[in-house]
């Protein structure tokens, strides 16, 4: 019981650091909330056609030119020049319940040369998903070795 209660703390201290400070690892398929922003990061597969999630009006799609599904970027959302949720995704697509008002989607590829995207957004908090793509020239590239 003791070494549970300390692997627990080992592993709760940091990541509850991580969550308080806006930021979070997004744990694929699983809602989670930053700074009172319901957020999930999903769209591989069957998860993808889960009911729920077509309850977020907005939806953040990474891309190529091309059409094909991009995953592992970090994902911010900012109003008014203030960044309200942030988070590590390794899937396709982001998808946020934030309340009504104008935004930026900042998406930066991880692992690659794949560099960063904007996309600026309105949303009245409700309704109809409104679906932001957010493309990359093309897939980062492994790193030799691996």
């Amino acid at each position: 019981m003791r070494t549970f209660l300390m692997i627990t703390l080992v592993i709760a201290v940091p990541l509850t650091a991580v969550i308080l400070a806006g930021e979070a690892l997004a744990v694929q398929d699983t809602p989670a909330t930053i700074n009172g922003i319901e957020t999930v990061c999903t769209g591989v597969g069957s998860a993808k056609d889960d009911p729920r999630w077509s309850a977020y009006p907005v939806k953040i799609v990474l891309a190529t030119t091309g059409g094909a599904n991009l995953a592992n970027a970090h994902v911010s959302l900012t109003k008014g020049g203030k960044e309200v949720a942030g988070l590590d995704c390794d899937a396709p697509w982001i998808l946020f319940k934030p309340p009504a008002g104008s935004y930026t989607a900042t998406a930066t590829l991880l692992g690659g040369p794949g560099g960063t995207r904007t996309a600026n957004f309105a949303t009245s908090g409700s309704g109809a998903q409104k679906e932001i793509t957010i493309m990359f020239a093309r897939p980062p590239e492994a790193p030799v070795g691996q």
